[in-house]
This record gives C-alpha cells, sequence and structure tokens, in this order.
C-alpha cells in the first residue's frame, strides 16, 4: 500500500472538482487498510475523509470520522504524543463545524496539555490552537474567555519571525470581541492595527483582507455610521470575490450591507 502515492491521487482528484470519485478511493483504501491492519495508513485516510466530509458540508459524519480516528490512535499507542494532539485538533475542528462546542473545546484543551508535556507550549501550533479556543468562545457568546485566548495567541506570535499576517488575523478576531463587549475604542484600534498591515504591499494579497474590511464595516454600523459602513462592506466584498468568487463569505457580507441599508432607511424615515 502505497500511501504517498495514494496521497497524489486524491490530491488530483480534488484539483479536478471530481469528489464523489476521492470519496470512493477513500472508503476502498480505508477498508484495505484496515483489514490488513496497517493502522498508519487507516489514521492517515481517516484525516483525509474527515477533511472531505468538512468541505461537502458533513459535519457530523467528520466528527464521527475523528472518533474513530482517536480509537485508532489507542489502539495504535500514540496516546500523548505529536499524532494524537493532531488528530485532537482535527476532531476538535470538526465538532466545531458540528456544533458541538463543548467536546470540541474539550478536545482542544486535551491539545493543548499534550503540546505543553511536548515542550512545545511557545509554538506556532500552539498559538493556533489558542485562536481556534477563541472562535469557539465567541460562538459562545463569552467574549471575555474569547479575549483571553486571542491575547494568548497574539502574545505567542508576536514573539515569531514573519508573522506580521498571524497578527493581523488575531487583531481582527480580538475587535469582533471587543465590539461585542461594547468597547469600541479598543475594537477600532484592532482593526486598524490589522488594516495598517493589509493595506501594505505585503498584507493586500493576504485572504485575511476580507475579513479585515467585513470587521470595519460592522465597526462603522455599529457606529450608526452607515455611509462608511455600506462602502466598507462593498470594499469588502469585492475585495473578498477577488479571492475566493461567490464564496458564503460574501453572502454573509452583502446580507449585512442589506441590513445596513434597511436600518439606515428606517432611521431617515424616523427623521
Amino acid at each position: 500500500m502505497n500511501v504517498k502515492d495514494m496521497l497524489n491521487q486524491l490530491d488530483y482528484l480534488y484539483n479536478t472538482g471530481d469528489l464523489k470519485e476521492a470519496e470512493r478511493r477513500l472508503d476502498s483504501w480505508l477498508e484495505q487498510a484496515l483489514q490488513t491492519r496497517n493502522y498508519a495508513a487507516a489514521l492517515t485516510f481517516y484525516n483525509e475523509m474527515e477533511g472531505l466530509y468538512r468541505t461537502t458540508g458533513r459535519s457530523r459524519q467528520a466528527a464521527d470520522i475523528s472518533d474513530k480516528a482517536l480509537q485508532l490512535i489507542e489502539i495504535m499507542g500514540l496516546k500523548n504524543t505529536v499524532h494524537h494532539a493532531t488528530t485532537l485538533l482535527n476532531g476538535a475542528t470538526a465538532n466545531r463545524w458540528a456544533q458541538n462546542l463543548d467536546k470540541a473545546l474539550d478536545m482542544y484543551h486535551q491539545a493543548a496539555d499534550i503540546y505543553r508535556s511536548l515542550d512545545l507550549k511557545n509554538s506556532y501550533v500552539m498559538a493556533s490552537l489558542y485562536n481556534n479556543i477563541s472562535h469557539i468562545y465567541q460562538q459562545q457568546n463569552n467574549h471575555e474567555k474569547a479575549l483571553d485566548s486571542l491575547q494568548t495567541a497574539l502574545n505567542l506570535v508576536s514573539n515569531m519571525e514573519d508573522s506580521a499576517s498571524e497578527i493581523a488575523t488575531t487583531k481582527v478576531a480580538m475587535s469582533l470581541s471587543y465590539m461585542a463587549l461594547g468597547n469600541m475604542n479598543a475594537a477600532k484600534e484592532a482593526i486598524n492595527a490589522a488594516l495598517a498591515y493589509y493595506e501594505s504591499d505585503e498584507g493586500q494579497s493576504d485572504g485575511h483582507y476580507g475579513s479585515a474590511l467585513s470587521a470595519m464595516g460592522e465597526y462603522y454600523w455599529r457606529c450608526e455610521d452607515y455611509d462608511n459602513a455600506i462602502m466598507t462592506y462593498e470594499k469588502a466584498l469585492k475585495v473578498t470575490r477577488s479571492r475566493f468568487g461567490e464564496s458564503d463569505g460574501c453572502k454573509v457580507i452583502t446580507r449585512n450591507m442589506d441590513i445596513v441599508r434597511k436600518e439606515m432607511e428606517e432611521k431617515q424615515q424616523k427623521g
């Protein structure tokens, strides 16, 4: 079983958009790996299948696959290794998409404990983990804890080389929690710091530029500066569309613009 060759086949199928064939082959390879007790290959295929399920909107199936991958970690004697932490991270992401937020949070914390035990507490992957934890807290409307996690992530990436993109992404996320808590001054400062990077020569091609503009649009909206809100959302939509086409992100931005326009019209009618 040449796993590298199989992964190359999957990459080709992903690139050509033939996800049904990719899934068919994954199912076949996984069954073969399990039958021959090639557990290393099976773990790889579980992780691939989990990602494929998430991509195709089957979050619950992805979460179920993550449980099977973790059972395999136990069988292989890989508990508390980097492989265990990586599998936990994948599973946490799958469960977050499936709205199993408490389970996802627990899995992220388990992964963090493993990274600490492996002396990786100051690593990039640890910073990414804290960012992911903050997303769950934001979904739970627990913005104080979200900011604590984001500040930890920011402290870590600020000490790393070539981390301007990660710093900007973290500050955009912080701005959203600041706005939710009504701390508009801190929100504006965080967004401006992020936009300083995204509007630089280095940052303009960054895929997160549209998210930063969208956050600024929300800031103006919350301040009832409707003209600037609409103008900024329009720019966010243009940037996002240029990067990702007609994505879900575009739909969210368009929906927010519609809400702003309706709110502005209602205010004008009331005088």
